[in-house]
C-alpha cells in the first residue's frame, strides 16, 4: 500500500510495509491539509517506507557504534537520538534503543525504511518535516518562523513573526479567541511568489502553549481541564510551554480550513512590553532591514535535523537568502509592531466554520 502526498513543491512517497500502530493513518491527518494524497506517478522528492521495529536486523543495530544528537528540545520526548553506521552497500543504518526506532537510508535513491510502532510517531513526523522543509528552501521557498490566523473567507493570512518568546501564539490565540479567523499554521509558514503576491503555505508542528497564555483566557482553562493541575500550580512558571498532542488541539481549534493562501499582513508581537504603546506599521527600510536580518527567517540547510541522514534534496544547491522577487513583494506587505496583549472578547466557538 503507498500514498502520495504534495503541496505541489514537496513531493514524498509513503509506502507501508507493515505498519502495527497505524502510523501511516496518523502522518496523513497530520499533513493534512498542508500535504494532499495525489492520484499520480509524479516523482517524490522523498520515499518513506514503514515497517514494523522487530524487522530492523541485529546485524544492522551492530552496526550503529556512532552516537548521534538529532535535536536536542526541553519538550519530554523531543529529544532525539540515534547509533548510526553504515552498511556494505553504500546505506547507512540508525537505531534508537529507547524508542525502537530504526532507519536505513539510502542516498542515491532518497528513501528511508523506516523502523516503528507507538513510540516512533515523533521521530517519523520529524524526518518529513524537516526534510520537506530543506526541500522547499531548495526550491526557492522562504521559511517564515511565524504562527498564521486565516480570514474566515480563506483568501488572506496574518502571521505572527519573531524569536522565540515574543508571543507568536500567545497572539495568534487571541487572535482565534476573537471569532473572526481561523488557525492556519502553529510554526511555520512557506512564502514563495505567484503571479506578483506573496503565497503563504502552512506547515504542521506539534503543538505547544505556553502556561502563561492559558492562565490569560478562562475559555482555554475550560477546554483543556487535563492541564488545570499545571495552570493552577504556581511552581510552573508562566513561560513553561506544554505539548498538547495534534489531535487534541485540533478538537479546540479546528484544523486549517486550506493549505494555501495570500499574505496579507505580517504582525511582531512582543508581549513583554506595555499594551499602552499602540501598533506600529514598519516603514519600507524597517522592514527590510528586518527581512534582511536573522530573527524571522529560518535556512534548513543549518538545522541538523534537517539534515543528519545525509539524504540531499535534487540538487545540491540550497539558499540561505530570499530570492529579490520575494524580498521586494514582501516589502510591500503590511508590517506591523504590535506591543503587550490585547485580548478581544472571546466568541461563542473556537472553531470557526469550515
Amino acid at each position: 500500500m503507498g500514498y502520495l502526498m504534495s503541496n505541489g513543491v514537496f513531493r514524498i512517497s509513503l509506502q507501508v510495509e507493515d505498519d502495527p500502530a497505524g502510523l501511516a493513518k496518523r502522518l496523513i491527518a497530520f499533513f493534512t491539509p498542508y500535504l494532499l494524497v495525489e492520484n499520480n506517478d509524479a516523482t517524490p522528492d522523498l520515499t518513506v517506507c514503514l515497517h514494523a521495529p522487530q524487522a530492523f536486523k541485529d546485524s544492522w543495530k551492530a552496526r550503529c557504534q556512532t552516537p548521534h544528537l538529532i535535536r536536542k528540545s526541553y519538550a519530554e520526548g523531543f529529544t532525539l537520538k540515534v547509533w548510526q553506521g553504515d552498511l556494505p552497500n553504500g546505506d547507512s543504518v540508525a537505531w534508537d534503543p529507547e524508542s525502537k526506532v530504526g532507519y536505513r537510508c539510502s542516498i542515491s535513491t532518497r528513501k528511508v525504511d523506516f523502523y516503528g510502532a507507538e513510540d516512533a510517531f515523533i521521530h517519523l513526523i520529524e524526518l518529513v518535516r524537516y526534510y520537506g522543509l530543506l526541500v522547499e528552501s531548495a526550491k526557492g521557498s522562504a521559511v517564515l518562523h511565524s504562527s498564521a490566523v486565516v480570514s474566515l473567507s480563506r483568501e488572506s493570512v496574518t502571521a505572527f513573526a519573531g524569536v522565540k518568546g515574543a508571543g507568536k501564539t500567545t497572539t495568534m490565540l487571541e487572535y482565534l479567541l476573537a471569532g473572526k479567523h481561523s488557525y492556519y499554521s502553529g510554526d511555520k509558514l512557506l512564502l514563495d511568489v505567484q503571479d506578483g503576491r506573496v503565497r503563504a503555505r502552512g506547515w504542521p508542528d506539534y503543538p505547544h502553549i505556553g502556561l502563561g497564555s492559558l492562565r490569560q483566557h478562562p475559555r482555554l482553562i475550560e477546554e483543556f481541564p487535563e492541564l488545570t493541575g499545571m495552570i493552577n500550580d504556581p511552581a510552573c512558571a508562566d513561560r513553561h510551554k506544554v505539548l498538547i498532542a495534534p489531535e487534541r488541539f485540533a478538537e479546540v481549534f479546528g484544523r486549517a480550513p486550506t493549505g494555501s493562501s495570500w499574505l496579507d499582513e505580517v504582525v511582531l508581537p512582543q508581549v513583554t512590553q506595555s499594551a499602552e504603546v499602540p501598533p506600529q506599521p514598519l516603514s519600507t527600510a524597517e522592514i527590510l532591514a528586518l527581512i534582511d536580518g536573522d530573527s524571522v527567517f529560518e535556512w534548513p540547510a543549518h538545522f541538523t535535523i534537517s539534515t543528519w541522514h545525509g539524504i540531499p534534496p535534487s540538487g545540491t544547491d540550497i539558499p540561505c537568502a530570499l530570492s529579490d522577487g520575494l524580498r521586494q513583494a514582501l516589502s510591500r506587505l503590511r508590517w506591523t509592531y504590535r506591543p503587550g496583549h490585547r485580548s478581544a472578547p472571546a466568541s461563542d466557538s473556537l472553531v470557526t466554520p469550515a
